[in-house]
């Protein structure tokens, strides 16, 4: 007797799916919609870039602390520097997904923030993604 699967997927050309932290519901169904694929790693990247450590229950070791260098000058030799060295520590320690081929950190004071750009490869493709992301700083 051959052994049959429950599950087949219907879809063999989507390998990740995350929920959507948007969390809108999906028109069809009115469940919680779904990001697949490249959008998937996209929001998990993102992810990681604004995640404090322990902010993450049980898992006080995954975060970026990107926040912590918002307040310092950015124009000083190192800043930008810092900035990178967290993202690219983050997404390529818990991101598997992700080819991490670039980091662009470039301050908008006109905006006051930072703006981010995080360039990577998904895994089983072959042209490279961006991921922006703008920091604004309060005061």
């Amino acid at each position: 007797m051959l052994y049959e699967p429950r599950y087949i997927n219907a879809n063999p050309s989507r390998n990740y799916s995350d929920l959507d932290l948007a969390f809108v519901p999906n028109p069809i169904n009115k469940d919680v919609a779904k990001k697949y694929d490249v959008d998937a790693i996209k929001q998990a990247v993102k992810v990681l870039v604004l995640l404090n450590h322990y902010e993450k229950a049980f898992h006080p070791d995954i975060g970026c602390d990107i926040y912590r260098t918002l307040f310092e000058n950015i124009e000083l030799p190192g800043t930008k520097e810092q900035m990178i060295e967290f993202i690219t520590h983050v997404i390529t320690t818990y991101e598997p997904r992700a080819d991490l081929t670039e980091v662009v950190v470039e301050p908008d004071p006109d905006n006051n923030g930072v703006r981010i750009a995080v360039w990577f490869i998904p895994e089983n493709a072959i042209e490279p993604v961006s991921v922006e992301i703008f920091l604004k700083i309060l005061r």
